[in-house]
């Protein structure tokens, strides 16, 4: 009981700390969810498609990419990769599927490391 009278007589202080406390949790727990959310392959699509003409050419491609400073070999073979009707076009679906692709890949070296 003395306690309870001890913490009425500080109600600022309690009630600071426990939004402290909060507060750290809840800045915690959105890095974490920040951490695993996944980038939308519409938006990346839509970010490397600049004449906005539902296709991404080996160009656009390329032009998006060479930011990161990957070589064009490099570029050139993932494009195949993601053009599964080889017509010098990527749609959003062969996007996507190229995206899967990749992440499967991916999660391979990691086991196999």
């Amino acid at each position: 009981m003395h306690r309870i009278n001890n913490l009425k007589q500080y109600p600022m202080k309690f009630n600071s700390l426990t939004i402290v406390i909060l507060a750290l949790g809840l800045i915690g727990f959105t890095q974490a969810n920040a951490q695993n959310k996944k980038p939308d392959p519409q938006k990346m699509f839509n970010s490397i498609d600049t004449n906005k003409d539902g296709s991404i050419s080996l160009e656009e491609f390329k032009a998006k990419k060479r930011k990161q400073e990957v070589k064009p070999e490099v570029l050139e073979k993932r494009y195949a990769h993601m053009d599964a009707d080889n017509n010098g076009s990527v749609t959003l679906e062969e996007f996507k599927a190229g995206l899967a692709k990749g992440k499967g890949m991916k999660d391979k070296k990691k086991k196999e490391k």
